[in-house]
Formats: structure tokens, C-alpha cells, sequence
């Protein structure tokens, strides 16, 4: 079936936020417990959202934490270091516009809250490109769930399978398999392993690469 629809993942895909969220995770982690997050906390956060990713958190802190609180506070901290510290991922620029030329619809289902979503597409002016968004704090289940790419591939009208997800994680790989989409894998902070790769349609260095292969009808 020809591909309609791009589906974008925000956080480490289009802009590189990753490092903000382990900045403002591991700073918590400093101020309540006098550590910082261990790696394997953050690989298990990443790319969830809602009760996904609390349970996640919980299950690196202290007996009795506050895991919750803890991703609040984490969410509102990260919300401020945006304003002044958003940088784009490698591509982005080239890829919006080619796909807009193109007449591909496009999404964002994101794991971040809303007003972080919102404060990113604001602050790089790139709002107007997207016809659908979707947040982490408007899902009931988080990636990998398949929920997020089911709903916003909905919003913008399209069947799962007209829809190409943009990914950087294995989390959201994983969940854009199960929604029926096609997954494309941008690496950043983690290299797909085995399972991640059997299920891509593709693995690029950059979202400029990505746009190579569609131009070359690779993908």
C-alpha cells in the first residue's frame, strides 16, 4: 500500500532532547537520593510516557520513592531548559519541507507532555508542518503500546498502513510495529539490537539520509 502519512516521534528524533531529559532526571536524582539515574533508568524511560514511564522510574529508585512527583518535576524542568537549549536533529529541516512538497500528511505523537510539545514546535517555528499531534499526558498507555500511532494516525485520517513512523528509539520501533505503521529507525542515543532491526524498514545515520532513500524509492 503506498505511504500517505509520516508519523514523527519529537524527543531525540527532531530535536536533541534526550540529553535534557537525563540533565533534569539525573539532577532529582542528585537532590532527593544524592546519586544520579542509573543509564539502564533512562533507557527504560525513554520513549514512554504516562504510567509507562512512571513505572519505569520506579523501578530504579528507592523503596518508597515518589515516582510520580519525580516525573513531574522532571517534565516541568525540562519544559523551562527548552526555551533556551532546543536544538534540532541533523535533517530536519530538509526532511519537513521535501515531505510538505511531496503532499505527504504529517503527525507528531510525542512522549512528552503537551505544553513541552507545544513550547518545542513554538520555539522552532515549526508548528505550522504538522496536522496532528498527540502527547504523552493524552494517551492511557505509553510506548511501546501501540496506542499513540493509532490515534494519530486517525486524527490525520490515514489507516496505519499509509503511515511511515520516523523513530529514534526501540521503545517507539516497537510501537509503531504494533500499530501497523512502518518504522524507520534514526539512531541517537541507542543503536538498535537484533529485534529492533528485524522489525524496521529501514536504519539511517540522519533524517537527510531518510529523505535520500525515499528519493531513490528505497523505502
Amino acid at each position: 500500500m503506498k505511504r500517505t502519512a509520516v508519523i514523527f516521534d519529537m524527543d531525540g528524533l527532531m530535536f536533541d532532547t534526550q540529553c535534557i531529559y537525563d540533565r533534569a532526571y539525573d539532577e532529582i536524582m542528585m537532590e532527593r537520593y544524592g546519586c544520579k539515574a542509573p543509564m539502564e533508568m533512562h533507557l527504560a524511560m525513554m520513549g514512554s510516557s504516562g504510567e509507562d514511564i512512571i513505572a519505569a522510574a520506579a523501578s530504579f529508585m528507592p523503596e518508597g520513592a515518589d515516582a510520580r512527583s519525580f516525573i513531574r518535576e522532571g517534565f516541568d524542568r525540562v519544559a523551562e531548559l527548552v526555551k533556551t537549549e532546543l536544538a534540532a536533529r541533523p535533517g530536519l529541516e530538509v526532511i519537513l519541507p521535501y515531505l510538505e512538497a511531496k503532499g505527504y500528511r504529517m503527525g507528531l505523537a510525542s512522549g512528552s507532555e503537551r505544553k513541552v510539545v507545544d513550547s518545542n514546535l513554538e520555539t522552532s517555528g515549526l508548528r505550522h508542518y504538522f496536522d496532528a499531534s498527540l502527547c504523552g499526558d493524552e494517551v492511557t498507555h505509553g510506548k511501546p503500546d501501540p496506542e499513540c500511532y493509532l490515534r494519530t494516525a486517525a486524527m490525520m485520517g490515514k489507516r496505519p498502513e499509509e503511515c511511515y513512523v520516523l523513530e529514534d528509539s526501540p521503545n517507539g520501533i516497537l510501537a509503531a510495529y504494533r500499530a501497523g505503521c512502518t518504522p524507520i529507525m534514526i539512531p541517537n542515543d541507542v543503536q538498535p539490537d537484533q529485534a529492533t532491526r528485524d522489525i524496521c524498514a529501514g536504519i539511517f545515520a540522519s533524517l537527510t539520509d531518510v529523505v535520500t532513500a525515499m528519493e531513490r524509492g528505497e523505502i
